[in-house]
């Protein structure tokens, strides 16, 4: 993927890869830290136990073309985009509802973890007419071919930057 190649990912590589993108996603979160966490602590504690992404979590997978720079292509860009709002269930308790979007771009492939809460948060993500340059990866689904139909650049995948403007029936448990 990191070269451009097109690769089959079934169910176990997809686990795999979307468990790499958390890990990486939390490294990266500890080498540049802020106030708040864009993700929660609990997270690291959550992927040591269980070993794979959250229920709360998506994550996505596309393709681009490196950027040029003056010294040759970037082989890597991480962003990471918090976002908090209130919001209160059917029967009037009120929440705390949180997302964070990081997106990974390595050589061609690009992987954007979506992580919202609080615990138990189902929600889904209208993707409209950004689904044929992106696949899911968590939750796993059957195998697929990767790439996607090429992004432009890393900025289509701003679609997701506010994934609570997406969010639709948050229902935390």
């Amino acid at each position: 993927m990191i070269k451009g190649e097109i690769v089959e990912l079934p169910p176990d590589v997809q686990e795999v890869l979307a468990t790499w993108t958390l890990k990486t996603a939390l490294m990266c979160q500890i080498m540049q830290p802020q106030e708040p966490p864009n993700l929660p602590a609990e997270l690291f504690t959550d992927l040591y136990r269980d070993r794979s992404p959250a229920d709360e979590m998506k994550v996505f997978c596309g393709y681009i073309m490196p950027p040029q720079y003056l010294n040759g292509p970037s082989p890597v860009e991480h962003r990471s985009i918090p976002s908090r709002r209130r919001d209160r269930t059917e029967d009037g308790r009120e929440y705390e509802l949180w997302a964070t979007v990081v997106t990974i771009r390595i050589g061609y492939a690009v992987l954007q973890l979506m992580s919202a809460g609080p615990k138990g948060l189902r929600y889904e993500i209208g993707l409209g007419d950004f689904s044929p340059h992106v696949e899911l990866l968590w939750p796993v689904r059957e195998a697929f071919s990767w790439p996607p139909r090429a992004l432009r650049n890393v900025s289509d995948f701003n679609i997701l930057a506010d994934p609570l403007s997406r969010v639709r029936r948050p229902v935390p448990e």
